[in-house]
């Protein structure tokens, strides 16, 4: 590995670990929300899903102007919107400014990803961008594991609004790194031509993607692991807290070990889909248990944190598919379509939880309030909603045709 790739490569390892971590950390965050500014739970759902929903909004922008700029210029610009996001955040006083700040986190973080992944086939043989790419992943879920305990204690100790003014200096210093250290292309790489595509070129490549065999089914592969999300990102604090009683340290403390479950289950489902040459029954059998957990949670009346601690690791766990996701739009796409592919599913996983997490809320949000919060039959109402969408998302994903990873 070339020297000159070691501070581009801890750089892009960060950004996608402050990805992860602004997209996880509302979850901790809504109970202070809620006590600080009196937020319903359909306003708690509404500024949760505005960062999913403009993420999985910019995909095919930010893939055009990848293409177009460079990852260098186009990640440089993006993540000054999500410190611009942070900093807004941490200032507002309305629903509509904190919704608006998590719409800028989501515009800045929709391009990490797909920008990393670019530069490190430019900069690593073939046969080293697999390896490298898991490696990045794999530290970028570690973001999640912050945004669970150690971001709990951390809003004990300073509180939410001081905390969101960390991520934002934190932010803008990654800023500075992205435009000094990362480089596109290594020094003798000779320089690549690349299509101008106009919008309409880039949207009539997204659609034929779309209209490939399978693709329409595969779109919606994000509903069973929808749930995770939304339990993840913003409703397992909010249940801890009215169900069980909870503090603050304790949320933290249960969604960590749901964050450790879900770096388990990206470990488990990359080899589980090449011992068995299939993409298709790991997401299946999975989403299977999705269902299992979150009908479980439908119809149990008050069950023990441990027996709940332990669903919602399974439950993360089974979620953590979206690489293999990824590797199926590849498989059902031409070559010259793959990244149109690749970012069709991508955005189709976004919008799920975003619809997740919406819908959770507005199901609280339909029972009345006892003393000032949701019912737990309102919880059991709402998990009940996830259960059918991940019932919606195996009925048709039973009709996709399998694609091997290894012919």
């Amino acid at each position: 590995m070339s020297p000159a790739l070691l501070p581009i490569l801890a750089t892009l390892y960060l950004l996608n670990f402050s990805n992860l971590f602004l997209r996880t950390s509302f979850g901790v965050m809504a109970p202070e929300l809620e006590r600080e500014m009196g937020l319903s739970p359909a306003v708690l759902s509404t500024i949760a899903s505005s960062l999913f929903i403009a993420y999985a909004l910019m995909q095919i922008p930010t893939g055009m102007m990848l293409d177009r700029y460079g990852p260098r210029r186009v990640l440089s610009v993006m993540l000054l919107f999500t410190a611009a996001g942070t900093a807004l955040f941490a200032i507002g006083e309305t629903p509509l400014a904190l919704t608006m700040g998590r719409v800028l986190m989501g515009i800045g973080c929709a391009g990490g990803f797909t920008g990393a992944f670019y530069i490190i086939a430019m900069w690593l043989p073939p046969d080293r961008i697999v390896t490298q790419t898991g490696a990045l992943n794999s530290f970028a879920a570690v973001g999640n594991l912050f945004a669970t305990a150690p971001l709990a204690a951390l809003i004990a100790l300073i509180g939410w609004r001081e905390s969101y003014w960390v991520f934002t200096v934190a932010l803008v210093l990654l800023t500075v790194a992205l435009a000094v250290y990362v480089r596109d292309t290594p020094p003798d790489h000779p320089p690549r031509e690349v299509k101008k595509e106009s919008f309409g070129e880039v949207l009539a490549g997204a659609r034929d993607a779309v209209r490939q065999p399978g693709m329409w089914r595969l779109l919606l592969i994000g509903l069973p692991m929808s749930a995770s999300g939304a339990i993840s990102g913003a409703w397992g604090a909010p249940y801890l807290k009215h169900v069980h009683g909870l503090g603050d340290i304790e949320r933290g403390s249960v969604l960590l070990f749901m964050a450790l479950g879900g770096i388990c289950g990206h470990f488990f489902y990359g080899r589980v889909a090449r011992w068995c040459n299939s993409l298709k029954w790991p997401v299946l059998i999975g989403g299977c248990f999705i269902l299992l957990v979150t009908g479980g949670m439908a119809l149990m009346q008050s069950p023990s944190v441990r027996l709940v601690t332990a669903m919602f690791v399974v439950l993360s766990i089974c979620s953590a598919y979206p690489t293999v996701a990824h590797a199926y739009a590849r498989g059902l796409v031409p070559a010259h379509l793959m990244g149109r592919g690749v970012a069709a599913s991508n955005m189709g996983i976004m919008t799920a939880i975003a619809a997740a997490q919406f819908t959770f809320g507005w199901m609280l949000g339909g029972f009345p309030a006892v003393a000032g919060v949701p019912p737990e039959i309102a919880y059991r109402w709402a998990f009940g909603v996830q259960a059918a969408l991940a019932l919606t998302g195996l009925v048709v994903l039973s009709g996709l045709r399998d694609v091997k990873p290894r012919e």
